[in-house]
């Protein structure tokens, strides 16, 4: 994988980092809410604070009796302290006890620079000076130290916060905890034999994307030991008729009948045969799944060379009238076919399969066409017979192990159940597919399709 692919964001990753900006989006929001409805709340009381103060610094040189009053409803209210003091730094009033001292001189020079409050023992005090008309008659300190409610109020935005947090986590928790849970409890479902268990999960990001994954893999394993199951039972099925017939051949031996025995030979070796058919048959699909499946096991591998597919497919017809000269066969072929890269035994075994099984199925002396055609990116070849048909329901099912249309005229011809399956198997093997089809007229149609080999020009 490129350097650029591994670092490019990916599904899951933008959604984790949408709700971390939704989360703080929520948080901002909330401050906004917290700090309205604060402003809301003491705005009123901030001016009417502000007021009084006003008037307090108005009432201050002259001494009047209403000043009293106003400064302890300004701590009652507001829970200020206020203290005056003249010009020389006597105290005039206060509301604190004991009242503070008055300004020394590194405080006045800290007023002198333009700052409005000064710090004593962690204490803040605002100082404001009052006149007398133009003539600086004292000045005022205003003990601003956090109340109770500051605390509170900041207690207040710092919890709503969190809380805020916490309920814009929990979408969050479970889009990401959710269909991992799910997957590990489905993985470990399957590892401990339920072979149904589907994680079945929703989207598109990378978790749902595995979980797809996953499912495709168990689905087919499930068909996989399925099929081995199936084949196993089958396998044995098949193997018990032609055994038995060599035991009761074995007992005639026994019993010193040679006159039995001798007719009974032409049933012993077609029981030898079925069985070397049987053998070879599930070898060769073995074989087949692991080229298929790619397991990496040990084993022959399908061997691809360049077939000049005119010559490959005459050379094929040839030797099918060679073994069965009583059935005729049409070979129809285009002027040019393309040169594929197959393996030529394989796909001679498949050729020579479909053919003996038309020839099988059809009435003696019955034409048998095998036909080749290139279509666009792929080469189709053909084999029609004008046998009895194979009825609609059982057409799907031509290619299973074992399935047989008639199983009393199939055991008269010889067949196992497994020359159909090994052709799939083998055109699969290279890629291609293989269907059946009614016939244009009275019969079947097997077709199978092999993709092209890019670069390589069409031969005569």
């Amino acid at each position: 994988m490129k350097l650029s692919e591994q670092l490019r964001p990916r599904r899951m990753f933008w959604r984790i980092y949408l709700y971390g900006l939704l989360m703080l989006g929520g948080s901002v929001i909330a401050l906004a809410i917290v700090a309205e409805a604060i402003e809301a709340q003491g705005g009123g009381r901030i001016k009417e604070l502000d007021h009084k103060l006003e008037q307090v610094v108005k009432l201050a040189p002259t001494d009047a009796p209403e000043l009293q009053p106003l400064m302890q409803s300004i701590v009652a209210e507001h829970g200020h302290h206020i203290t005056l003091f003249d010009v020389q730094g006597r105290l005039r009033r206060s509301t604190a006890n004991p009242p503070p001292r008055m300004l020394d001189e590194t405080e006045w020079q800290t007023i002198r620079l333009g700052y409005s409050w000064i710090t004593r023992e962690g204490t803040l005090f605002w100082v404001t000076l009052t006149w007398r008309g133009s003539t600086l008659d004292g000045y005022m300190l205003r003990e601003a130290s956090a109340t109770r409610r500051s605390y509170m109020f900041l207690g207040l935005v710092v919890t709503v916060v969190l809380l805020v947090l916490a309920l814009l986590s929990i979408p969050l928790a479970r889009a990401i905890a959710s269909p991992l849970e799910r997957l590990t409890k489905v993985v470990g479902e399957f590892g401990q034999g339920r072979l149904s268990a589907r994680a079945n999960l929703k989207g598109r990001n990378e978790v749902a994307m595995l979980g797809h994954a996953f499912d495709e893999m168990a689905a087919r394993k499930e068909a996989l030991i399925r099929g081995q199951k199936e084949l196993m039972a089958n396998v044995s099925h098949e193997l018990r008729t032609p055994l038995a017939r060599l035991g009761v051949t074995l007992d005639l031996v026994e019993d010193g009948q040679p006159e039995e025995l001798a007719t009974r030979l032409p049933e012993l070796r077609r029981d030898i045969g079925e069985l070397q058919q049987l053998v070879d048959g599930v070898m060769q699909m073995a074989r087949l799944d692991l080229e298929t499946n790619q397991a990496g096991q040990p084993g022959p591998r399908v061997q691809r060379v360049s077939v000049s597919l005119p010559d490959f497919l005459r050379d094929t017809a040839e030797r099918f009238q060679r073994t069965a000269p009583e059935c005729p066969l049409a070979l129809e072929l285009p002027e040019t076919l393309p040169t594929l890269e197959v393996d030529p035994v394989l796909v001679r075994r498949a050729l020579h399969n479909l053919l003996d099984n038309a020839r099988k199925y059809s009435e003696p002396g019955s034409a048998v066409t095998l036909r080749a055609a290139e279509d666009g990116d792929t080469v189709r070849m053909e084999v029609e017979d004008r046998g009895i048909g194979v009825s609609a329901t059982d057409l799907p099912q031509l290619t299973t192990p074992f399935f047989r249309t008639d199983r009393s005229r199939a055991r008269e011809t010889g067949g196992v159940g497994l020359g159909l399956t090994l052709v799939r198997r083998i055109v699969e093997a290279h890629g291609g597919t293989l269907s059946f089809q009614h016939a244009a007229e009275k019969g079947t149609r097997a077709t199978l399709v092999f993709p092209k080999s890019p670069g390589l020009q069409s031969a005569a």
